[in-house]
């Protein structure tokens, strides 16, 4: 009973910090602010390998200048102690690079459909999450071979694979018919993730190695996945915090009308006027 009580207590405490938070922003701010910083870091989740192999690789070729001519020769030695560097060579670092791909195009095509039967909420919720955990593995699976981590690029890509297609279910649901093309420009905030993500992910890499990008990137992913099943919901039917009026408002404006209701207000009876 003590247990119960102490839960209670903490979901009161939560609910009356959401619903404080839902007073300052309406249900749709907030999703469209979620959907904007979702897919920073979905981009960021993407690309955060390819800024860190350059440091995660040992270059193999040496550029010896003599008499004004460049000479490439190869070189395996191996690094000094204190770094963390792995020979690999072209074929593994762009096997590693094209790997996301090949998970990716198997949840793109589906994705739509998964979260029309499912819900957006879940499939992008969920995707973000699992591509997260698997991102802080990356670096410990490192020293286990190439192959292991192209592997894990191509789930992250498969987790990742289904987050565009979900959201326009999730728009016809929340967004206005006019206030549409708006709500999907927000998947546009891709191109900001990269502007961010590749000067955050050099910084992190000079001052704490190339290990910290996979770990600052899965926990900012984890962290965005908890706010969005604590502030998002696939329908404002199902959205404990929106108020009376924002669900009247959507439901009015995102209302299909059913074909029954088309056909009859087409063949109303004409009514006459007489002189």
């Amino acid at each position: 009973s003590i247990l119960r009580l102490m839960a209670s207590s903490v979901h009161t405490r939560n609910n009356s910090s959401l619903g404080r938070f839902n007073n300052l922003l309406t249900c749709r701010q907030i999703l469209n602010i979620m959907v904007i910083t979702g897919f920073m870091f979905n981009y960021m989740l993407r690309v955060n390998i390819t800024i860190a192999l350059v440091d995660m690789v040992y270059s193999n070729n040496t550029n010896v200048t003599i008499n004004n001519i460049t000479i490439t020769t190869n070189s395996t030695q191996n690094p000094p102690e204190t770094e963390t560097k792995f020979n690999w060579d072209k074929h593994a670092t762009g096997q590693i690079l094209g790997s996301f791909f090949w998970g990716y195009i198997l949840t793109e095509l589906p994705g739509g459909r998964l979260s029309e039967i499912v819900g957006a909420r879940k499939v992008f919720g969920f995707g973000m999450g699992l591509a997260s955990i698997i991102t802080l593995l990356i670096p410990i699976s490192c020293n286990a071979g190439y192959v292991l981590v192209s592997v894990l690029r191509a789930l992250v890509g498969f987790c990742l694979g289904a987050s565009f297609p979900a959201i326009p279910p999730l728009g016809a649901r929340w967004i206005p018919p006019l206030e549409r093309s708006k709500f999907m420009a927000n998947l546009m905030a891709s191109a900001l993730g990269a502007a961010v993500t590749m000067p955050v992910c050099g910084f992190l890499i000079d001052y704490l190695g190339w290990q910290s990008v996979f770990y600052v990137t899965g926990v900012v992913g984890l962290i965005w996945t908890i706010a969005w099943f604590a502030l998002v919901y696939d329908s404002p039917a199902h959205h404990p915090r929106i108020t009376p009026e924002e669900r009247n408002e959507i439901e009015t404006k995102t209302k299909v009308p059913v074909i029954g209701e088309i056909i009859q207000s087409k063949t109303k009876t004409p009514v006459a006027i007489s002189d």
